[in-house]
């Protein structure tokens, strides 16, 4: 595995580094999902917020979000080319971002990293490129060398973690991972087009449990790839499916919480959050199919009364992320909005 010790940002300020990629509301009623034996804990939705426009807190075509440290939620939109800061509660903060190729302009931003420090890493797919911004939105730096396949170029990146074992970039384009030090060095790469293991075809989701190993998702490909986080593949698992335990397509974004559990978006077609363990056992399940705009799919998914507009039900769900409160926030793009879910324990309490 060939490594390279390249700086991927280009800063800004007077010491510049030549870049090579980085490796670097409303609040509704409580409707606890569908419980599961095999688990510790459940999941009751508790609020959303969000709607279809252009003005503040509304989305177009919502797809990442992230926490900082201080409890703001970061949401990417990669239609309206911005990043938007709310409170933890869905309160709109600010935007920033524009549809360009300029410092702080986006065309498609995708997914958001956080590092310690609460800056802002904003992956910019089709200017393959990533951007650095602080939390307020004020650009700091950012790394690519242009579309490519050199150690310093990307081709249409998709997803980015940060964790104490590197920071990992999906370069979707050229079908491999990219691994980063905390100082943004590029220190490893894996993975090339294929079927077979360690391969693959449109990497698109990427996360790190706490043990370090590395989970890789497949945006046309059922199932996860594990690998050491120095890219060594050590299993697989996943299959076609719309039961229980199986993934359908596109399969969209994975999440690990704080207790390793991994949280997996079914997508448009059988649009739920499912819950593995390290494994691929399945655990539990998030949400059912629900279009507001037509009423189609809106039924109740546990059987135990009505819900209020859809709550607890998606369409056309992107990503998913945890946070430090175990709290599930998922991306509920085909309904232009933010819904989150508490864990709750078997007594019911939240």
């Amino acid at each position: 595995m060939q490594r390279t010790v390249l700086v991927i940002f280009i800063f800004t300020s007077l010491t510049i580094f030549l870049a090579t990629i980085i490796t670097n509301s409303s609040t509704g009623s409580e409707s606890p999902q569908k419980k599961n034996e095999n688990t510790q804990i459940d999941y009751s939705f508790i609020r959303k917020w969000g709607s279809n426009g252009t003005g503040d807190g509304q989305f177009v075509r919502p797809h990442d979000i992230a926490f900082d440290s201080k409890g703001y939620v970061y949401v990417s939109d990669r239609e309206l080319d911005n990043i938007q800061k709310f409170t933890h509660n869905g309160k709109f903060v600010k935007n920033w971002g524009s549809k360009g190729t300029g410092d702080g302009q986006f065309n498609v931003p995708y997914s958001i990293g956080i590092d310690s420090k609460d800056k802002i890493y904003v992956v910019d797919r089709e200017n393959h490129r990533i951007q650095k911004f602080d939390a307020n939105g004020t650009f700091i730096a950012k790394g690519g060398n242009g579309r490519g396949n050199l150690d310093n170029q990307m081709n249409r990146p998709e997803d980015i973690v940060f964790s104490p074992f590197g920071i990992f970039v999906t370069d979707t384009g050229n079908d491999r991972i990219l691994k980063f030090n905390s100082s943004f060095i590029i220190v490893d790469k894996w993975g090339s087009k294929g079927t077979g293991d360690g391969q693959f075809i449109h990497p698109h989701a990427i996360d790190v449990d706490s043990k370090g190993k590395v989970y890789v998702g497949e945006l046309n490909k059922p199932g996860v790839q594990v690998f050491g986080n120095n890219g060594t593949f050590l299993k697989r698992w996943g299959s076609n499916g719309t039961g229980d335990g199986q993934l359908s397509l596109p399969q969209e974004h994975i999440a690990i919480d704080s207790q390793d559990r991994i949280y997996i978006v079914d997508g448009a077609s059988n649009p739920r959050v499912q819950i593995f363990d390290t494994n691929g056992h399945f655990l539990d399940k998030i949400g059912s199919p629900c279009k507001m705009s037509t009423r189609e799919g809106c039924i109740d998914p546990d059987g135990h009364g009505p819900l209020k507009k859809g709550d607890g039900q998606f369409s056309k769900p992107e990503h998913v992320s945890i946070d430090s409160q175990g709290n599930v926030y998922v991306v509920d793009r085909g309904n232009a909005r933010i819904q989150v879910f508490a864990p709750i324990n078997k007594e019911g309490n939240t």
